[in-house]
């Protein structure tokens, strides 16, 4: 949102930013109103909100509106997560979805957004992602639009690349001869982090010996590192909590481990490849296209723990098989377009690209 917000301004828009909250700076000439949008649960206050915002939108006359909440009546949502749908689906099935108050707004607040008759644009990140809505909703593919991945520049590789990969591994405590595997993400079992420390507690003695995971992102860590501890890795695993430091982990690390449950896209994928990081992730991540186009391993569904244990031992046993994947990361990002999704996003929005 913020990127795109300041490509907008930079072409000398107007913004206004409607939240409930905002935490941190606000670029020059954007506005912020905060809705204080009461209720005591998620969905009440996410339906008092967008109800709120409407009454916005139609007191001012707004010439453009852009939701990044799942609610009717913007003209534009940018898609960053799957359908909810799916989600409620997986985690209580189809009759308690219907019957159960959150999931039945969220997917009826989905429902306003992707309907057939509804006219909001639709600013999709993944065409399996679009795909996915299109099915279950029946959206009308003239209401789509796939916009590239949009990472932040400074991801990708410089020339100090090494000087900051050898500071970085020596401020994590990170020894000669270790591979550092690098975990990032907010929400541990969504990002598959008991998967990482189970493959790592599989690894051969040797091999795990040698072997150390970062996990860099906002979690319950207690019981990871429970898990860590029953499995006699306690010493080989490290929860960093959030960091703004990303740019130099992903130089450190030797392998981004990102074996998700449930990834809509996964910018840290194409953070690490910018970056000549070597991935191993689940197939079910949005941008696995991309994975897999720069000669990286991914995991085929459905999940099988074996699996991912195999292959990390393939990935890192040998050094020659780390410099393999690394060569081939640095190849594909040196020349991969990753990085103008705000710039699109901004053309369709105002109307200089359909």
């Amino acid at each position: 949102m913020l990127r795109i917000a300041e490509e907008l301004l930079r072409r000398g828009h107007d913004l206004t930013v409607f939240c409930r909250h905002w935490e941190g700076e606000r670029p020059a000439g954007l506005k912020v109103r905060e809705i204080r949008s009461g209720g005591c649960t998620n969905h009440t206050r996410a339906a008092r909100f967008a109800a709120a915002f409407r009454r916005e939108l139609a007191r001012e006359k707004f010439d453009i509106s852009v939701a990044f909440n799942r609610f009717g009546g913007a003209d534009f949502y940018f898609a960053a997560d799957n359908p909810f749908y799916l989600t409620a689906l997986r985690s209580v099935g189809r009759f308690w979805s219907r019957i159960l108050p959150r999931y039945r707004s969220f997917i009826a607040q989905e429902r306003e957004v992707f309907s057939p008759d509804a006219k909001t644009v639709i600013l999709g990140i993944t065409r399996r992602q679009l795909n996915a809505y299109r099915h279950i909703y029946h959206t009308p593919a003239k209401r789509c639009r796939l916009l590239p991945p949009g990472i932040s520049p400074d991801r990708r590789r410089g020339e100090d690349a090494g000087a900051r990969r050898e500071a970085a591994r020596e401020a994590l405590g990170v020894l000669p001869g270790e591979t550092m595997l690098l975990e990032v993400g907010s929400g541990f079992r969504t990002k598959g982090v008991d998967r990482a420390i189970a493959a790592i507690a599989a690894l051969p003695d040797e091999v795990r010996s040698r072997t150390r995971l970062f996990v860099a992102g906002r979690g319950k860590e207690k019981p990871y590192l429970k898990l860590a501890r029953r499995l006699g890795i306690d010493d080989r695993v490290t929860l960093l909590g959030e960091r703004r430091d990303v740019p130099d982990l992903l130089l450190a690390a030797d392998l981004l481990l990102h074996p998700a449950r449930n990834e809509a896209a996964g910018a840290v994928l194409l953070e690490a490849i910018a970056a000549g990081t070597p991935v191993l992730c689940t197939s079910n991540c949005g941008f696995v296209p991309f994975v897999a186009a720069a000669g990286q391993p991914t995991l085929p569904l459905p999940f099988r723990q074996r699996e991912l244990n195999r292959l990390l031992l393939l990935s890192i046993a040998a050094p020659e098989r780390i410099d393999e994947l690394k060569r081939e990361a640095i190849a594909y990002g040196a020349d991969a377009d990753f990085y103008r999704r705000h710039e699109i996003a901004a053309d369709i929005i105002t109307g200089v690209r359909q």
